[in-house]
């Protein structure tokens, strides 16, 4: 999104959908609010402008009268126009807009919050997730980009959403289940632990129900969604510290890795990104890993500081 989808949305000019993206977009984003703020500013500056008469000393009155509210207007907006773009009634008095709370783990770091419904989200690295302080009365909804686990409390009045950057989303009542989503990586990933969740593709409306021990994968570049059945202690293992990999395309192995040491991996020889791995790293160093496929693999490693290197044995 950018400063052509803030104009578009000032002039009135999105759809009920869009216009909905735009505004979340803009409440992650203190620095487009601040675009957005001053934007509209101008936009509400043209349209009195448009609007004065030919006569030039009420042109000058006016004008300054302009700036006087415009001065008022610079504080007012930030603190209110955001919230005037969800009002549903017509008493704005009644609406208020919940906080949203962001919160993000560094790379390598695990961490569990607990949401105001009592829900408990953990969190794996590097990922960031945003929620209201307060939950509405008929729904519950999140945004997560990156990798978590999801142990949702119970409430049939209020479903529990879980909203991705890849367009996809989450749907369940009461249940745990594992969203892996980072916008670097090919697949979107759900997992079910426990419950049932309804798995939705947004640009197609593909959806799909999980049952337990199922995972729905979206092929992000072939636009597809497919359902097959896993171990789901080997997909939510790095929660204990573990990654279990059953014949994984080395790329994914390598971007977790990366993810979980903050170490840079590169690849010397192109072979190898057609390699799969197949292997469990249970709280082990990334020395120890990189020794790991050094045997159980045809893949070796250099070191150097913060870097690695693979290769192919030949």
């Amino acid at each position: 999104m950018n400063k052509r989808d803030i104009k578009a949305l000032i002039e009135g000019k999105l759809s009920g959908r869009r216009k909905q993206e735009v505004i979340k977009w803009l409440l992650k984003n203190p620095q487009q609010q601040q675009r957005y703020n001053k934007m509209k500013a101008e936009h509400v500056a043209r349209l009195l402008r448009s609007s004065e008469p030919d006569s030039l000393n009420t042109a000058k009155r006016r004008r300054n009268n302009l700036y006087q509210l415009l001065g008022y207007a610079a504080v007012v907006l930030v603190l209110f126009s955001l919230s005037f773009l969800f009002l549903p009634s017509e008493k704005p008095s009644e609406v208020t807009i919940p906080q949203i709370v962001q919160t993000a783990t560094a790379i390598g770091e695990n961490r569990t919050i607990e949401l105001p419904d009592g829900s408990k989200i953990t969190l794996n690295a590097n990922p960031s997730l945003s929620f209201p302080q307060t939950f509405s009365d008929t729904i519950r909804e999140v945004s997560l980009s990156g990798e978590a686990f999801f142990d949702v409390t119970h409430d049939s009045d209020r479903p529990f959403i879980v909203s991705t950057d890849n367009g996809m989303k989450i749907q369940v009542l009461g249940t745990t289940f594992n969203v892996k989503s980072y916008p670097e990586d090919q697949n979107v990933e759900t997992t079910l632990v426990s419950g049932k969740v309804r798995v939705v593709e947004e640009k197609d409306h593909k959806t799909v129900v999980l049952n337990p021990s199922q995972r729905a994968t979206y092929d992000k570049n072939e636009d597809k969604l497919i359902v097959d059945k896993v171990e789901t202690e080997n997909l939510t293992a790095w929660r204990l510290g573990k990654l279990v990999y059953d014949e994984t395309p080395i790329h994914q192995v390598i971007r977790d890795l990366q993810r979980r040491f903050s170490i840079s991996i590169s690849v010397e020889s192109p072979e190898i990104m057609n390699y799969e791995y197949t292997g469990t790293f249970d709280n082990l160093s990334i020395e120890q890993i990189m020794d790991l496929f050094e045997v159980s693999s045809p893949i070796l490693y250099k070191k150097n500081n913060n870097k690695i290197t693979l290769y192919m044995n030949k």
